[in-house]
């Protein structure tokens, strides 16, 4: 939903109560939590859309994987079908499950990440459940608003506009674009800056940070980058870089929160883009799916398009090649966590039960 701004603000002011008498209810104990056996790690954000949570999740069970330990996810599963029950995916060894009954992102960590174990819940506590036994380590993917679990660890990721300026109550849905109050970020135990090219942890943003949460509540920071390392065919052979796209005119199908992202990776690398058909996060692969698919490729490759892109959260869904005459490349995407040593450390010591 695109902000509506400052008119707005009466009805962020209300939307802020009402979101904070709903964590209220967990602060005070009117509504139960639960603290599992395993360490729990939450990863979300207070900014609506998209940050880059799922990558990172990939990542670090990337990580924990490399330490000989069993990564586990915890999803809500946004656009899947039967949302209102709890699923396990996977025990590590593939998709249990259909696509559309994991959702797109559980599914995408699954086949990007082997040996990771995911459930899928709206209540975390069930999802957790599901994964009893089977895991060293559970990651709560958008899970920074969903406080019936206990996280050891909660990572958040600051909100881009933090960068310039401080926010404050007049940003919240639907004047501006945050969940919850910028207040509440002093709730994490870690801050995470990413999304987009790298960025430096700078003195404006240290500022506009205490201004927004508070003196005495910064937290510790960390960084992550999202690269584009190349693309491949639809049936996931020919891996080719991305730097070969270079001076070569391409169209964009990407149903993703910010694929602007996408965008400023190609350009970066000297692609021109034709087009951008600009799908819904989760966009179903259904008949008015395929149906925008098959224009939007028709009418690009009369304007010149020489090759048809999206995103690998978009090609999981895709049961099968849209109809277009334009070769199919699906762009390839992951975390980088920078600060590499830090990251580590944090996760052996989670795992090994050393945090302070």
């Amino acid at each position: 939903m695109r902000p509506l701004g400052p008119l707005a603000t009466p009805l962020a002011l209300l939307y802020g109560a009402g979101v904070g008498l709903f964590r209220g209810g967990y602060e005070c104990g009117l509504l139960s939590r639960e603290r599992f056996s395993v360490p729990v790690v939450s990863i979300g954000n207070i900014e609506a859309g998209g940050t880059g949570k799922s990558p990172l999740v990939a990542a670090l069970c990337r990580k924990v994987l490399a330490l000989g330990k069993r990564p586990g996810v915890v999803s809500r599963g946004y656009g899947r079908v039967n949302p209102g029950t709890d699923l396990l995916v996977s025990r590590g060894e593939g998709l249990l499950v259909g696509v559309e009954e994991a959702g797109d992102e559980p599914a995408l960590i699954v086949k990007k990440v082997p040996g990771t174990s995911v459930a899928v819940a709206a209540d975390r506590r069930a999802g957790m459940r599901r994964l009893s036994g089977l895991c060293d380590i559970v990651f709560l993917d958008d899970g920074f608003q969903s406080l019936e679990v206990c996280p050891d660890l909660s990572l958040v990721f600051l909100p881009g506009e933090m960068l310039r300026r401080p926010m404050g109550l007049g940003d919240l849905l639907p004047a501006g674009p945050l969940r919850e109050a910028p207040g509440v970020l002093s709730r994490a135990t870690h801050w995470v800056l990413g999304e987009g090219q790298k960025r430096e942890v700078s003195g404006e943003l240290l500022s506009n940070l205490a201004r927004s949460v508070g003196p005495g509540k910064m937290r510790p920071i960390l960084r992550t980058q999202f690269h584009l390392s190349g693309f491949y065919d639809f049936d996931g052979g020919a891996r080719t870089p991305l730097e070969s796209l270079s001076q070569k005119t391409v169209a964009l199908v990407a149903g993703i929160a910010n694929p602007g992202r996408v965008e400023e990776a190609l350009l970066k690398v000297g692609a021109r883009i034709q087009g951008l058909l600009a799908l819904p996060d989760h966009a179903p692969f259904d008949a008015s799916t395929r149906e925008k698919i098959r224009r939007f490729s028709r009418e690009a490759a009369k304007e010149g398009a020489e090759i048809l892109l999206t995103t690998e959260k978009d090609r999981i869904k895709w049961t099968h090649l849209p109809e277009t005459s334009l070769p199919v490349g699906v762009l390839e995407g992951e975390s980088l966590l920078l600060d590499l040593p830090s990251w580590e450390e944090i996760l052996f010591r989670l795992i090994h039960r050393r945090l302070p």
